[in-house]
C-alpha cells in the first residue's frame, strides 16, 4: 500500500506509514457509514470538510483528506458551511492569482540566440492567462529578436479577434551612442481588437 503522503510503500495491512506515521484507514466502509456519508451530504449541499491536519477542504462523502490521507473519523465535527467554503475558496483563488501575477511579473531577459519558438510559448502562455509580459532586450540583436516574435504572436492572436499593445521604455538613463548600448523593458499586453469579434 502506497501512502497518500509521503507515497512510500507500505505492507498492505499497515495501519500507519512506517515512514511519516500518516494513519492508515481501510477505504472499505460499511454500508452503515456509507448510507450516513449520503444523508450528510444531501443535508450540507455545499459543504465541506476541512481536514484538521493540514487545513485543506474535501468532499463531505469523503473517508479522508485528499490532500494529506487523514482519516475522518467523525466528518459532522468537521463540516464547513456552503458559505464558508465559498470565502475559503475567494480567498485561495485570490491568493493562487497574486502568486502567478508574481511570477509572470518577473521580467524574460531576451537575447539574440533565445529560441525563438520557446519565447513564443512562455509569452503566449503569459498573455493567455490574462497578465502583461514583459521582455528585457539589450543591443539590435536582442531588440529585433524580440520585436520578431511579438510580431508573430500578435498575427495569431489577431485571428482570434485580439491585438498586442505593446509599451516600451528605455533602461537607465544613460546616453545611448551605440545601437548596441540600447537597452529596452518591452510590455505586452492582449486586448480586444475594437469592432472586432473578440
Amino acid at each position: 500500500m502506497k501512502c497518500p503522503q509521503c507515497q512510500a510503500e507500505n505492507p498492505d495491512d499497515a495501519q500507519y506509514c512506517y515512514l511519516c506515521y500518516t494513519r492508515f484507514k481501510v477505504m472499505e466502509r460499511s454500508a452503515e457509514a456509507e448510507e450516513r456519508a449520503r444523508r450528510l451530504r444531501e443535508n450540507n449541499i455545499g459543504a465541506r470538510l476541512r481536514c484538521p491536519s493540514c487545513g485543506e477542504l474535501s468532499p463531505v462523502e469523503s473517508p479522508f483528506c485528499l490532500r494529506c490521507g487523514f482519516a475522518f473519523e467523525d466528518p459532522e465535527a468537521l463540516l464547513v458551511p456552503e458559505e464558508e467554503v465559498r470565502e475559503y475558496t475567494e480567498r485561495r483563488t485570490w491568493k493562487e492569482r497574486q502568486e502567478e501575477e508574481g511570477l509572470h511579473s518577473q521580467p524574460i531577459r531576451v537575447d539574440g540566440e533565445m529560441d525563438g519558438a520557446e519565447l513564443m510559448r512562455r509569452l503566449d502562455d503569459i498573455l493567455n492567462a490574462g497578465y502583461r509580459a514583459r521582455l528585457q532586450a539589450r543591443g539590435r540583436q536582442s531588440i529585433a529578436h524580440a520585436l520578431k516574435v511579438l510580431a508573430l504572436l500578435g498575427e495569431e492572436w489577431e485571428g482570434k479577434g485580439k491585438e498586442i499593445t505593446l509599451r516600451v521604455r528605455m533602461l537607465g538613463e544613460q546616453i545611448v551612442k551605440d545601437l548596441e548600448d540600447l537597452d529596452l523593458e518591452i510590455e505586452a499586453e492582449l486586448v480586444d481588437i475594437k469592432g472586432g469579434a473578440g
